[in-house]
């Protein structure tokens, strides 16, 4: 988890420390109006989620160890309406594991997938030729799949599976992006579903 998050904030230093030296503003008729984004995040809501819910459950004797951690990666559209405003969506996929104990021996495990769907909308309040900075808001629900697996108290395999949606959101303070008219990288701090870190590239056509 520290690596993730030391790199996320390594690649956020690079985009900020980008040359600037053009710094002329776009044509706004000569800007792409949509974006298509890949990226991968750190410490976001669903982790939060997962470790109160693991507080709760050693209230009623559960023990977990050897949690690992995968996500989020999220997938994101938009489409500007204007050359400051951007409408659109946010996808996002995580996955969560941990041993299962009882009497200090492992006996099964957990698995937690989470996936996400937030209409978003994304404001470009500097706009530059080969950077800028931008705010994102995004709002919508999560859908929760849990599976625990193990052995009962006489040794028989066991499955149950449970399912929940909740509300779930994005908030993207600050984003800076950098590179070229139809590719860029871009770093952003938040706190939400995609992470207060989050990092990835950006094609804009």
């Amino acid at each position: 988890m520290k690596t993730k998050v030391l790199s996320i904030f390594f690649i956020a230093t690079v985009l900020c420390c980008a040359p600037m030296a053009q710094a002329q503003d776009y044509d706004s008729n000569d800007e792409p109006k949509n974006e298509l984004a890949v990226g991968y995040g750190a410490v976001n809501s669903s982790s939060v989620l997962d470790v109160f819910v693991d507080v709760v459950s050693a209230m009623f004797g559960a023990r977990y160890q050897n949690k690992s951690f995968v996500g989020p990666f999220s997938a994101e559209y938009f489409y500007h309406v204007s050359p400051l405003v951007g409408v659109g969506g946010i996808g996002v996929y995580n996955h969560h594991s941990q041993d299962v104990l009882q009497d200090e021996e492992v006996t099964g495990k957990r698995k937690s997938n989470y996936f996400t769907i937030m209409p978003a909308v994304k404001f470009n309040w500097l706009r530059k030729q080969h950077w800028g900075m931008y705010s994102k808001l995004g709002a919508g629900y999560t859908h929760g799949e849990f599976t625990t697996t193990g052995k009962d108290s006489n040794g028989a395999f066991t499955k149950e599976n449970v399912g929940n949606d909740f509300f779930n959101f994005q908030v993207s303070l600050v984003g800076v992006e950098a590179g070229n008219r139809n590719v860029r990288g871009f770093a952003e701090l938040g706190f939400g579903e995609q992470g207060f870190v989050h990092g990835g590239l950006r094609f804009r056509f």
